[in-house]
């Protein structure tokens, strides 16, 4: 069975516990422009995007940018490097794994490049979340600023929104948000519509069970795989052929898609969900995000 890199989505268990917007000591009437490495998995492929960060003035740490992760998590020994072990215990789910044990902390201070957050949730995983990397940083870190993801560019930029009103856009799309976390509508296949996680942290693209049968994917026309993730390992089915995510105007052709549950995912942010659009259908990708208005931009240069 082939194993591959998954997502690493984790959402909160513990109930009543949500995505806080923690504040940043430079003024979001500023423009920052973040340069960015590349995450590289075995075999060699590029599957995210890393940020290098600082928390609670302790040594540089190697994060996955995570639009698909509501908090920054960090593994045990990143943590205890940057003087956290305790905290409140709760549970994280991914993607079809049973829930992984993680502590809740609160850092003081965020650094990345000229930026500095103060007072942000953290989560301390038990055990290595993957190779190559200390934790997760969402992108929603950065909701207090228009953000532009340059993926082929290997940038962020986070600019000032337009006072009082909307960006005037007209390529951007609204997006129902959970947690901070980003569900676009999208047809699949020009066939089945429904809600689809915009997940940069995902090594692969997804779509649920339900979604596979609609569209007609049997097993026969698939291959098993077992995949990776910072909640441990899951078993899917690798789909043989590309899938097609259309967002307006704007088509995403996804040529890896892997048939998982979402259960999880689904009970947690009370909406079903068709699927994950990750990292490798983005890496083309421009993304423009406006947290503020709720609204998302698929293009490319």
């Amino acid at each position: 069975m082939r194993r591959v890199g998954f997502a690493l989505i984790f959402a909160i268990v513990e109930i009543g516990l949500a995505a806080s917007n923690p504040s940043a000591s430079v003024p979001n009437d500023q423009v920052h422009t973040l340069k960015l490495g590349s995450f590289v998995i075995h075999p060699p492929s590029p599957a995210g995007l890393i940020l290098k960060v600082r928390i609670d003035g302790g040594p540089v740490l190697r994060l996955l940018l995570d639009s698909g992760a509501q908090f920054i998590v960090l593994d045990k020994t990143a943590a205890a490097r940057s003087g956290h072990s305790a905290g409140s215990e709760l549970d994280l789910v991914g993607v079809g794994r049973r829930p992984k044990a993680a502590r809740m902390a609160k850092a003081g201070s965020v650094g990345i490049g000229d930026l500095v957050f103060h007072d942000c949730e953290l989560i301390v995983a038990e055990g290595r979340l993957l190779d190559g990397i200390d934790g997760v940083i969402p992108l929603s870190l950065f909701a207090g600023f228009l953000v532009r993801l340059d993926i082929p560019g290997k940038t962020l930029d986070l600019r000032p929104y337009p006072p009082g009103e909307p960006v005037g856009d007209g390529e951007l799309s609204h997006v129902r948000a959970s947690n901070n976390l980003l569900f676009i509508k999208a047809v699949l296949n020009e066939f089945r519509e429904g809600y689809v996680l915009l997940d940069t942290g995902a090594f692969v693209n997804a779509i649920s069970e339900s979604t596979a049968r609609a569209l007609k994917y049997t097993p026969a026309f698939a291959f098993p795989v077992k995949l990776q993730s910072g909640a441990g390992a899951t078993e899917g089915m690798m789909l043989p052929s590309e899938l097609r995510f259309r967002f307006g105007s704007r088509v995403v052709k996804a040529n890896s898609v892997a048939v998982v549950p979402l259960d999880d995912l689904e009970q947690h942010h009370g909406m079903a969900v068709a699927g994950v659009l990750g990292y490798p259908a983005l890496r083309e990708s421009i993304l423009t995000i406006d947290y503020r208005d709720g609204l998302v931009g698929i293009g490319t240069k």
